[in-house]
């Protein structure tokens, strides 16, 4: 089965014919936190880059930062205040947190950081900074020209969607005030380079050139625009600009009769939302999860594997919960398939699962790094008596990890011990948690139950075992009186954690202090 990314690989290079370099584009407009779902654009954009490069072509992965956009309202996070700087661009903004030097930048920089952890790179472009450098002056004035075609455009599809054709006075760009910076309004265009305003803020009224960078296209021109400019030949899209007669449909129109440039291949994509979380996200809303978020959690090879098997078009939710001990194996599995160590239940899914790890990798990895237990190490980081070294002692010697380890084997063991510490704080259920009992509890017990517990802790004394062998010895002496597997589990769980269910109980007792096992089933204090 082909994989989704090499399929729009292929259907670009079908299309697009054999080009010197191909084009693929994201972007978002800066107005709040970038979140999960908006990221599925951007990764979505690489992973189809990725696969272009796969197959030896050269790739330009852009993303386009739209922070010459209008600051359109306040949101929820930033001070009511903030309402005086409504309608200037989003990057002239000041940053209410004080941390960078505009509202947008806030935003923008962050994202960059998280991408680049991923190992993803990309041409990030400030749209700020192409209109007031001039780049897109001829465009504009190209659009001012023809003004009338691309109103019977859009009109014709309001006409479809039964909505009012545009004002008589509708203008393809709008005017940032060479002074205050707010919105302006158009009054003029003398046919060259100058176009007259009028600003109802500040009061003030004149000419500004539209080379000086004081001018901008409206959203449903400025894309089609851009893609003629960087000669794009992929973007994917949400499916809210996908649905007929919306900015993607107006805009393959404006990009071929006005710009000139056959409008890129998309692809839809559904949202991104975290499991039991209700609602859409927003950025301007604050109720987002990033990907600092999910760093705290999860690998970064783990975030970008999410994206990378699931189709773009099929909604995504991610389960920060006891799904997550379930994706962690999921990806261990993968891994260990692609290096040989595993194999899936055909050949058909096995080569699928290799390509979907290898597109997960900007670069792949040139042997299987340790993996250590992801479910294993929450149980692990639970115990008081292990510190981080001590964690490590017992996946050697549990064979969860080679006994001889490279330094990039212990840098990913001491991430994910990180890693499960923080899923066991934010995330992890209350069945799932547990403290070991210091002082012996009072329980009522069975003889058969002390006898069964006496042996055991002879058997533990007098051997060096592993765990598959201590596993058998727990079942042999519950199972030589009779006793049911149930109670006798519950039993010993109430013994060490003060819980009727725990950890898996040998791997748990075989990680714990040889000693300290022994008093306890003796019942010694």
């Amino acid at each position: 089965m082909v994989h989704w990314a090499d399929y729009m690989a292929e259907k670009i290079i079908r299309e697009r014919g054999d080009r010197e370099e191909y084009v693929v584009e994201s972007g978002i407009t800066p107005s709040g936190y970038v979140h999960i779902g908006n990221f599925r654009e951007f990764f979505t954009a690489y992973i189809v880059g990725h696969a272009l490069r796969d197959r030896g072509k050269k790739v330009r992965h852009i993303h386009m930062w739209d922070d010459y956009d209008r600051f359109r309202k306040v949101p929820k996070n930033v001070p009511p205040e903030w309402k005086e700087y409504l309608t200037k661009p989003v990057r002239e903004v000041p940053d209410p947190w004080g941390c960078h030097e505009s509202y947008a930048e806030h935003f923008m920089e962050k994202f960059e950081e998280e991408v680049r952890r991923l190992g993803i790179e990309a041409d990030f472009l400030y749209a700020s900074e192409l209109y007031k450098s001039g780049e897109y002056a001829d465009e504009i004035r190209l659009a001012l020209e023809k003004r009338d075609e691309i109103k019977a455009i859009l009109d014709k599809y309001r006409e479809r969607a039964k909505q009012p054709p545009l004002e008589d006075d509708w203008q393809p760009v709008m005017v940032y005030c060479p002074k205050c910076r707010r919105e302006a309004k158009f009054l003029s265009w003398d046919g060259e380079w100058k176009v007259r305003y009028r600003c109802e803020y500040c009061n003030s009224e004149g000419e500004t050139d539209i080379r000086e960078g004081n001018m901008k296209l409206r959203w449903r021109v400025d894309w089609p625009m851009r893609w003629a400019h960087f000669k794009v030949d992929f973007e994917p899209a949400g499916k809210d600009h996908l649905a007929a007669g919306s900015s993607y449909d107006t805009g393959r129109e404006i990009s071929e009769k006005v710009f000139g440039w056959k409008a890129p291949i998309t692809l839809m994509y559904e949202f991104v939302g975290i499991k039991g979380q209700k609602g859409k996200m927003s950025g301007s809303k604050g109720n987002v999860i990033l990907l600092s978020d999910l760093y705290e959690v999860l690998e970064p090879g783990i975030i970008r594997f999410i994206y990378a098997k699931s189709r773009p078009n099929k909604e995504l939710k991610i389960d920060l919960g006891l799904g997550l001990l379930n994706l962690y194996d999921e990806f261990d599995k993968v891994e260990r398939i692609y290096f040989g160590l595993e194999h899936a239940k055909n050949p058909e899914e096995e080569e699928e699962l290799k390509r979907t790890y290898e597109l997960s990798m900007p670069k792949v990895p040139e042997r299987l790094i340790a993996q250590a237990s992801f479910r294993f190490l929450v149980t692990l980081v639970q115990m008081p008596h292990l510190d981080e070294n001590g964690i490590i002692r017992v996946l050697q010697e549990q064979g969860h990890v080679p006994e001889k380890l490279e330094e990039d084997d212990l840098e990913r063991i001491r991430l994910r011990i990180q890693l499960a510490k923080n899923w066991v704080d934010k995330y992890a259920p209350e069945n799932v948690k547990f403290s070991l009992l210091e002082e012996l509890p009072a329980l009522e017990l069975k003889p058969e139950i002390m006898e069964a517990m006496k042996e055991l802790a002879d058997w533990i004394e007098g051997k060096v075992f592993t765990v598959d062998e201590l596993n058998n010895a727990v079942f042999d002496v519950a199972k030589k009186r009779n006793i049911p597997s149930r109670e006798w589990f519950r039993v010993l769980y109430n013994l060490f954690i003060g819980k009727d269910r725990g950890p898996r109980l040998a791997p748990f007792l075989a990680s714990l202090d040889k000693e300290f096992v022994v008093r306890r089933l003796r019942l010694e204090a």
